[in-house]
């Protein structure tokens, strides 16, 4: 018969008090606390034996009489404490509002371009947007980026957005750092980004290094190869998009 590999038994806490526990084997013969189901309680010997037998019919875990040693209190409190830290952190998230990272790829000045929009919500879900273009400046596709990202996060209700992009000309246009001409060509987009901006409650505009733009790099970089003949070309943009070994395709596809 094999040896169980959890069972249900008592452990001394003081003279007159016990505990009784599951414990999971570890090894020949180590037993480790697994969970505590009644902690320092004045039960008398014959009290424990009974509420043992009780939550073994009911948990369907054979039990012992004699008493296991408690040598993993210590280690099951700091599990704990690792779980409720998580949750405070789960907690915290929830909190904040959803993340919009864009980015923009263009191969020529103009050329065949693409742009990709990454938003991640508070539980860690991300949405992806894409779209290719045949012929663009890298700021246009940046801007086009950002575009249809905000035009992604409207569509799934959201009405608090962080918005993070590499590009400076982008997010010093739109948050009125940079003053534009009547003339300039980038008018119209700036003015269609502030109109969607326009649909949220709040909102924060921020630059960040390229480095920290992964998601939405990789995406644009992905589309652009997805529309783009089998050329030399190719060979550049698979660096692009597979040069960083920390990143994977899950991380952009949902």
């Amino acid at each position: 018969m094999a040896r169980p590999k959890k069972i249900i038994a008592r452990t001394k806490v003081k003279d007159d008090r016990l505990s009784i526990c599951i414990f999971r084997r570890q090894g020949k013969n180590k037993w480790h606390i697994n969970q505590i189901l009644i902690d320092d309680a004045p039960l008398s010997l014959d009290e424990a034996k009974e509420k043992i037998k009780e939550f073994s019919e009911q948990l369907k875990i054979p039990w012992q009489k004699k008493p296991l040693q408690d040598v993993t209190r210590k280690r099951l409190h700091n599990s704990a404490k690792r779980k409720a830290r998580k949750e405070q952190e789960r907690k915290a998230r929830a909190l904040k509002p959803p993340l919009l990272t864009f980015d923009g790829s263009s191969l020529e000045r103009p050329g065949r371009s693409a742009s990709a929009s990454v938003i991640e919500m508070p539980d860690r879900t991300r949405h992806t947007v894409t779209k290719f273009i045949p012929s663009a400046f890298a700021n246009e596709a940046e801007y086009t980026g950002l575009i249809i990202g905000l035009e992604k996060a409207i569509e799934l209700g959201i009405s608090k957005l962080t918005i993070k992009g590499d590009s400076q000309t982008v997010i010093y246009q739109v948050s009125g750092k940079y003053q534009l001409k009547s003339n300039s060509k980038f008018l119209e987009l700036s003015e269609r980004v502030i109109h969607l901006l326009s649909f949220f409650d709040d909102y924060s505009l921020a630059w960040i290094p390229r480095r920290k733009n992964q998601l939405a790099d990789r995406a644009a970089h992905k589309c652009l190869k997805e529309n783009s003949p089998p050329e030399k070309s190719n060979e550049y943009l698979d660096y692009l998009i597979y040069g960083n070994s920390y990143l994977f395709d899950d991380d952009y596809y949902f």
